[in-house]
């Protein structure tokens, strides 16, 4: 006779089969079968974290790293809307995570039961597919369905592209008897994903062949990924310039990353435009580089990947092909020009070069500021350094300078709130075991003080938080600023104390207020023992018309 909850445990067992390593659980009643399965498979490697939203970023971080699915596991009701921000960031950065969300039993939805909401379906698009399992097992049809569910929900996590995939499991009393042992040859279904041998059409060839100056932009990616093989080896081809930005993890010197200050700094005297783009990857930040190239004209455009839909950035996309990015490109390879005459990659370069120098001499002439706290702490990281960068003016200033090579970078840009910067970032330091420096405004920072309510805190997690009062980035945009509630609702200034806050949570605190500051307890915040958070206060208006300075606005 099959047990009710034979699927509870089957779901578990299938889980570890499929290769998730990790679950990360948020606490609750109606979970409880979920748990004591998971925990009887996966032991220590239990992860329990109270705050729903915290605990999925910081699943997101450990998934951003390993770039394996993690599994989540919550009990019913606002518990599980709770995993929605951090879901809609994976969805667009395509980082797998597996949400199993308890649930009231059906017949009680809508009937003011405690903790009862509609949860079928209920993170709608912001992940790939949502699954509900059967309430009961009571026959063998019910277990074969469960499974295949189950299987399915895994596969979709990894392919065709990663992300994100929801299974919802009701269930009724009792919560806490014995669960049964694991089915007998549960099944496997193991999704397949032939590598695709690329031959490009005719008239792609020829566009290619005929082009003399093209742009190939590939958007955010994760460290070690192909494309990163494979794109540098285009750079032989003269015609070809390529754009990458510090969060696409391409080290390489030939690739231009910092395309903001680029083109901010040579309105006037930028290289000509391209006449045949390529684009590839997540999310680009420069809006320098964005605007530049929906001036352009009619450029052909070419997207490359697997999309859900058709991803028209540059608002020039002529081509879509779907296929892995670094299968076009090595393709393309075989087709570069060694010995072309263009001379467009040279133009670029020239042009980041003299932009590299007007930066360089900007940077010693200005007074301590956000720009400055950020070139300097730059210098500071030591070599294969995790960076995770938040939102807003952070990542904006870190794209002023050229990628180190040796740093791997992170951030939430799929949707870019600044919501779980703390928490993914904490995620990724647990799964690297390695230094993550957390770099954040004091918003972002607060916003998500709740990611440093972990008791697997980790120890080698770095906090930098640059303190200006407030949302800096408001006082550089020029709309907001002038507003009459700017203060109170545009820039929120706030009265929390942060060392009291670190204290709070156990960590070691550091502040500056002055460059040498910086320096003289660099040392102390990176290689003391446990996480740390280092506050440095800077003036958003003296920060402001610094930016705004070094990119002719004033």
């Amino acid at each position: 006779m099959l047990h009710p909850k034979q699927h509870i445990t089957d779901l578990a067992i299938l889980c570890k089969k499929k290769g998730i390593r990790r679950a990360v659980i948020s606490p609750g009643s109606r979970s409880a079968p979920l748990i004591k399965a998971f925990y009887e498979v996966l032991g220590e490697d239990c992860i329990s974290i109270v705050d729903e939203r915290s605990a999925a970023y910081f699943a997101l971080g450990i998934a951003a790293y390993d770039r394996s699915p993690v599994a989540l596991l919550c009990t019913s009701g606002t518990a599980v809307l709770n995993y929605a921000p951090a879901l809609a960031e994976a969805y667009y950065q395509q980082v797998p995570l597996l949400a199993v969300t308890a649930d009231r039993p059906g017949e009680w939805i809508d009937q003011q039961d405690n903790q009862t909401l509609r949860q079928p379906g209920i993170y709608g698009r912001f992940v790939k597919e949502s699954y509900n399992l059967p309430q009961f097992i009571n026959t063998k049809d019910d277990l074969w369905f469960a499974h295949r569910i189950i299987n399915e929900a895994i596969n979709l996590c990894s392919a065709p592209v990663q992300g994100p995939v929801h299974i919802n499991v009701p269930l009724s009393d009792p919560l806490y008897g014995e669960l049964p042992a694991p089915s007998e040859n549960i099944r496997l279904i193991q999704r397949m994903q032939p590598e695709c041998m690329l031959n490009l059409p005719g008239e792609l060839v020829d566009e290619w062949k005929n082009a003399t100056r093209i742009m190939i932009i590939h958007g955010q990616d994760h460290p070690g990924s192909e494309v990163a093989q494979v794109l540098p080896m285009l750079l032989s081809d003269s015609r070809i310039v390529i754009i990458a930005e510090n969060i696409a993890n391409i080290p390489d010197p030939r690739i231009l990353a910092s395309s903001n200050i680029l083109l901010s700094l040579h309105r006037n005297s930028s290289p000509v435009n391209p006449d045949l783009i390529l684009h590839s990857g997540g999310q680009v930040v420069s809006k320098a580089l964005t605007g530049y190239l929906r001036r352009a004209g009619n450029v052909p455009c070419w997207r490359l990947g697997n999309d859900h839909g058709i991803i028209d950035t540059f608002q020039h996309v002529t081509r879509e092909i779907p296929c892995s990015p670094h299968t076009v490109y090595r393709a393309l390879q075989a087709l570069t020009h060694v010995h072309s005459t263009s001379d467009y990659a040279k133009q670029w370069m020239d042009a980041a070069a003299a932009s590299q120098n007007r930066l360089n001499g900007f940077m010693q002439q200005i007074p301590f500021s956000d720009l400055s706290v950020m070139g300097r702490v730059l210098t500071l990281l030591p070599p294969e350094t995790l960076v995770s960068l938040g939102n807003s003016s952070i990542i904006r200033y870190s794209q002023l300078f050229p990628a180190n090579e040796t740093f791997l970078y992170f951030s939430n840009r799929g949707v870019s709130g600044i919501d779980g910067g703390i928490s993914t970032s904490a995620g990724i330091a647990f799964a690297s075991q390695k230094i993550t420096l957390a770099i954040t405004g004091d918003l972002g920072f607060l916003y998500d003080s709740n990611g440093l309510w972990n008791r697997n805190i980790p120890a080698r997690l770095r906090v930098l938080v640059i303190n200006n009062g407030g949302g800096g980035i408001f006082h550089i945009l020029k709309g907001p600023s002038e507003h009459p509630g700017f203060k109170q609702y545009i820039e929120a200034n706030h009265p929390v104390n942060i060392h009291k806050l670190a204290d709070a949570f156990g960590l070691r605190y550091y502040l500056a207020e002055n460059e040498p500051s910086i320096t003289g307890q660099w040392n102390r915040f990176l290689n003391g023992k446990g996480a740390a958070v280092f506050e440095v206060r800077t003036d958003a208006k003296e920060s402001a018309a610094v930016f705004r300075q070094l990119m002719g606005l004033t």
